[in-house]
């Protein structure tokens, strides 16, 4: 049994290693799909659902008054036991 093995081992690695005739011509006369969606250089302009300068106004008025808050933590809590 271990001498089938042997030889069925030996022999799929002969085969592995034998050149595989890949018909390079017939893979490059594949068809290109044209659909294949945008153009990578396309750009679309989205279109804007909001009125900008109310927002931009709106935006540097509460950064104005409000500013940023930061909430100071105590160095360590106190883990329960357990």
């Amino acid at each position: 049994m271990r001498n089938v093995l042997l030889a069925a081992s030996a022999l799929s690695g002969m085969a592995a290693a034998l050149p595989q005739m890949i018909n390079i011509e017939a893979a490059l006369a594949v068809p290109t799909p044209t659909v294949l969606g945008p153009q990578a250089t396309e750009t679309a302009e989205l279109p804007v659902s909001y009125n900008q300068d109310a927002a931009t106004k709106s935006a540097a008025a509460a950064v104005e008054t409000g500013g940023v808050v930061v909430k100071k933590r105590d160095s360590c809590q106190v883990q329960p036991v357990g």
